[in-house]
């Protein structure tokens, strides 16, 4: 019996600390004579109590000694980025784009390039292909401005939604748009598309917004998305708004929020920080958190948007067993002409695709294997980190440009998200307690 390399302490209060395992994803409190127990277990070999070592093992904070838990999250990480039961294709209508945002990963590729029907055509086909072997189906749609060929969007979603009727497979969308154009006209029919969510992007205020995402014409954006989201707020779905910060803005998001509060348009949008980063050379590096800087910052972030609703948010950590679509077997990012790519912000870049719904499915180039064949578990910088089961090794981008600053966001705040998950556990029982007593 030995104790698990992905188990985590944390103090918590005098007599209690917090007990995490990253591979069982465990969560448990410990008290102090049971932790110094543990530790003399660990130290210098120490006998531990049955009861103690009965819920040890229980949440695999102890292991058997022939259990070797890199070949688990090897194992995992196999299972799940060879999986073949559903298929991801984010999909770019049109390359074109009505904002010209500063740090935009694809500024340098942009163009008029709108979806041809044949190319629609291959991609009902290609989904025909899968119909037999997949239980679930889920589309993002990109850009460049998806909504700049909504016609597309349209014809395909409801291509896709009978395909999946028809074969009993379940399908999901969301879309990745400015905002600009999404009109009360266009949410009408988002229900009918089954696209249940978006994502938004504010940058800040009027001033620091219209100067980092303006138009295409030079014109300022800003109040047009918020009265796109005000005027249309009862037939908005889910929409995630992303806050870009750098080092030039990091207290933006209380004054966004202090917009949304005022407009009563909380309970829908739920904003968040988005890291800016020069992954393609389009933007300042000198401006560009790190990311244990930025961790903290959207920790911070979120604690106070919650707390002062008198919530208490829970950032209880999950497993990632595959780290994005960039490497996952059945998951592709398809542009407007048909070319495949591994990873978003390579989209529009022809020397990254990595095939052609035109010609093949897939390339067996260098770059995808790049993407599809890193294995953390034997990594250097990865095989031997405690929070490796949360991140598998970081962004498959970063790590081919040769970025060091990989790392998840849990290996700088773990102790943070744990111990806000712990308190709201604490408050629900005590919750439950009150209720049955009453009851």
């Amino acid at each position: 019996m030995k104790p698990s390399r992905y188990n985590h302490f944390f103090p918590y209060s005098d007599t209690q600390s917090i007990a995490y395992n990253a591979l069982s994803n465990s969560l448990a409190l410990i008290g102090k004579e049971n932790l110094e127990a543990y530790n003399d277990f660990c130290e210098y070999g120490k006998e531990l109590s049955s009861e103690l070592i009965k819920d040890l093992k229980k949440g695999k904070f102890l292991v058997e000694d022939y259990v070797d838990e890199l070949q688990t999250i090897r194992f995992n990480m196999l299972r799940f980025r060879y999986n073949s039961s559903s298929l991801v294709l984010t999909i770019t209508p049109t390359t074109d784009c009505n904002f010209r945002c500063l740090y935009c990963l694809e500024k340098s590729v942009l163009s008029s390039k709108y979806m041809s029907e044949e190319v629609q055509d291959k991609l009902i086909k290609m989904l025909e292909s899968y119909k037999k072997v997949i239980s679930s189906f889920t589309v993002v749609w990109y850009g460049g401005e998806p909504l700049m060929a909504f016609d597309v969007v349209k014809k395909l979603s409801k291509k896709f939604i009978e395909i999946c009727d028809e074969n009993s497979i379940t399908y999901n969308a969301s879309m990745v748009t400015n905002g600009y154009l999404l009109s009360r006209d266009i949410l009408k029919q988002l229900p009918e598309l089954k696209i249940s969510s978006v994502q938004i992007t504010i940058d800040g205020l009027p001033d620091v917004h219209n100067r980092m995402r303006p138009h295409v014409d030079g014109g300022e954006t800003f109040d047009v998305i918020m009265n796109n989201l005000i005027n249309g707020y009862d037939l908005l779905p889910h929409v995630a708004l992303r806050i870009n910060v750098d080092k030039s803005n990091t207290t933006v998001g209380k004054e966004i929020y202090k917009i949304l509060e005022k407009n009563d348009l909380t309970e829908k949008i739920k904003p968040y920080y988005g890291r800016l980063v020069n992954d393609t050379g389009s933007y300042e590096q000198s401006l560009c958190l790190s990311s244990a800087d930025f961790s903290e910052l959207a920790h911070e972030f979120s604690l106070e948007i919650t707390e002062s609703k008198n919530n208490i948010p829970i950032h209880y950590p999950q497993h990632r067993w595959v780290y994005c679509c960039a490497d996952a077997l059945n998951a592709h990012c398809i542009d407007a002409e048909g070319l495949m790519y591994r990873c978003w912000a390579d989209i529009g870049d022809k020397d990254k695709c990595v095939g052609s719904l035109m010609e093949t499915i897939i390339s067996t180039d260098n770059r995808y294997f790049q993407y599809m064949l890193h294995d953390p578990t034997i990594d250097s910088k990865c095989k031997d980190c405690a929070v490796l089961p949360l991140c598998m090794g970081g962004c498959p981008l970063k790590r081919i440009i040769g970025d060091d600053d990989v790392c998840s966001n849990y290996k700088y705040v773990l102790d943070k998200c744990l111990h806000s998950s712990t308190r709201t556990f604490q408050l629900a029982r005590e919750a439950n307690d009150t209720k049955e007593k009453i009851e």
